[in-house]
């Protein structure tokens, strides 16, 4: 099996990736992790002006609120518990998410 369709992605905002190949899931993961840049850019004032707690950072970064869950074939991110983003800026992450998930959608239908 190369990749399942998904065949009803609205309801799943952070699945990245489903199938069982390890290659395009970490081609999924890295184009997830730019857009995470990306979105952290954007939003640079909101961590720059936060300290990263545990972290050897000068200031918090959105991968410190992101992990990333794998389990028979599909890949997730979630946020961590603790997480204190604003709602703005996950929502940014769940629609990087969709529209990668709507790229392996089209290029394999």
């Amino acid at each position: 099996m190369n990749r399942a369709p998904l065949t009803n992605r609205t309801h799943f905002n952070n699945i990245l990736y489903i199938g069982d190949e390890a290659k395009a899931c970490l081609k999924i993961i890295e184009k997830f992790n730019n857009r995470l840049l990306e979105i952290e850019r954007i939003y640079s004032s909101w961590f720059y002006l936060r300290s990263a707690k545990n972290k050897h950072a000068l200031h918090d970064k959105l991968q410190y609120h992101i992990q990333y869950h794998f389990e028979g074939g599909i890949a997730v991110f979630k946020f961590k518990n603790e997480d204190k983003l604003p709602a703005i800026i996950r929502n940014e992450c769940f629609r990087a998410c969709k529209s990668l998930a709507a790229d392996q959608f089209y290029a394999i239908s």
